[in-house]
């Protein structure tokens, strides 16, 4: 595998050989889109080299996906998007209107929007906003509908629906299968392997994850490589191979720590933890969740707070350490009820049901198209072979007028025998 300075310092070299600004803003967001969360800070000097040359040449669309990718992988590295380009996502949303009329721009637009919204936890806004992405027609490409797909088996996941998380994955590794996107059915495939997890399908589950590490190491994609590791760890936990899962999830660590990858530490700190829970090493597990929640608390991410907060609970019941234990069991039950109450549960089940309608209905619309195509096509058809009948009746009309009748051929035949004798 190349190392991220490697990979970062020839892509450097790529872009300087680019004369066109704009296929240059191009470049970086195709290069982004697979390698964004792999070089941590450095990214952000990229995006803001990309606002500062789409406002050069009014490439108002490479302009706003770059302020959102500072904004979503700023998130990923260090809490926010930095210096002169950071925006509130309200301002990014004024913006992002601009891109309605460019259907490509805009559902990736979408999608990066709807990230934002998740790992806020604002999971209704999330829903609404993918869904939107997913009802915009598709331009040029599937791509964009690719990894709004993709982003739905995420959404899913975390809110525990692991069936239309399934769905999801698999319409994502489709599409990518069908635009040729070697990273995207990785990550679709690494999707549907946590899924699997989940599921207890163990079986399942390994030659998918196994798949897209392969696909992560010809790609030298450190960050892809470290959620593979991270996932394969937590298949040996579910098989209670415990030194196994231990030795992947340190690997997962050290490289995350590598790119400076804050989401993803967390998550590893988290599961490591938890196998160490599962070995009884209570200090062990504790210093394990206790990095991951100081990285979640400077990252924002409230989802993995919440799952933080109730491993915390469960150790320190362990150790019964009473006053401990309900201190992280009410912050758990704080934010757990802040982002997965009854009331937002139902908004989002709302929010899918009228999705599902609008799909239902715009299916059945476009079948009743159809069928009225398909009925004027044979009117039309019954049509053309009416006028090509009545024109061979005609036809033979003239024909009939035009040739004697078999009583003048047998009158003039009489007549010339006559004139013969």
């Amino acid at each position: 595998m190349k190392k991220p300075d490697q990979i970062i310092s020839e892509f450097k070299e790529q872009l300087n050989g680019i004369p066109d600004k704009k296929e240059k803003v191009e470049a970086i967001l195709e290069f982004v889109l697979i390698y964004g969360d792999t070089f941590g800070e450095t990214i952000v000097e990229i995006f803001e080299n990309g606002i500062e040359m789409s406002k050069e040449i009014g490439f108002k669309a490479g302009e706003i996906i770059c302020y959102l990718n500072l904004m979503f992988f700023g998130g990923i590295t260090k809490g926010l998007a930095s210096g002169k380009h950071y925006h509130t996502i309200e301002e990014i949303i004024e913006k992002l209107l601009d891109l309605k009329n460019d259907n490509d721009w805009y559902q990736i637009g979408l999608n990066q929007l709807a990230f934002l919204y998740w790992f806020k936890g604002e999971y209704e806004k999330a829903f609404q906003t993918i869904f939107e992405a997913t009802r915009t027609p598709s331009g040029k490409t599937k791509t964009g509908l690719a990894w709004n797909n993709f982003a739905l088996g995420v959404f899913y996941f975390d809110t525990k629906d692991f069936e239309n998380s399934k769905i999801y994955y698999q319409k994502a590794f489709d599409l990518f299968g069908v635009e040729k996107l070697e990273y995207g059915k990785a990550r679709a495939a690494g999707g549907l392997g946590s899924v699997a997890l989940m599921q207890n399908r163990l079986a399942d589950a390994k030659p998918l994850l196994e798949y897209s590490a392969n696909v992560y190491r010809e790609l030298s994609h450190y960050s892809g490589l470290s959620r593979a590791a991270n996932d394969l760890g937590i298949l040996e936990k579910s098989n209670e191979n415990f030194p196994a899962a231990i030795k992947l999830l340190e690997e997962s660590i050290e490289v995350r720590k590598e790119i400076k990858h804050l989401q993803g530490l967390v998550t590893s700190y988290t599961e490591l933890g938890e196998v160490h829970l599962l070995c009884k090493k209570y200090d062990l597990a504790l210093e394990q969740f206790n990095k991951g929640l100081d990285l979640a608390l400077e990252v924002k991410t409230f989802q993995k707070q919440m799952r933080l907060y109730k491993l915390l609970y469960d150790t320190y019941k362990e150790l019964k350490k009473t006053d401990l234990a309900l201190e992280n069991f009410e912050k758990y039950y704080e934010i757990k009820s802040k982002l997965l109450s009854d009331e937002a549960t139902n908004k989002i089940k709302k929010i899918q049901t009228q999705y599902e309608k609008e799909k239902s209905e715009k299916e059945a619309e476009i079948e009743r198209l159809k069928n009225i195509e398909l009925k004027a096509a044979n009117e039309i058809i019954e049509q053309k072979n009416k006028d090509i009948t009545d024109s061979i009746r005609y036809a033979k009309r003239i024909q009939i007028s035009l040739l004697p009748t078999e009583k003048y051929i047998e009158r003039m035949l009489k007549s010339l025998r006559k004139k013969d004798n």
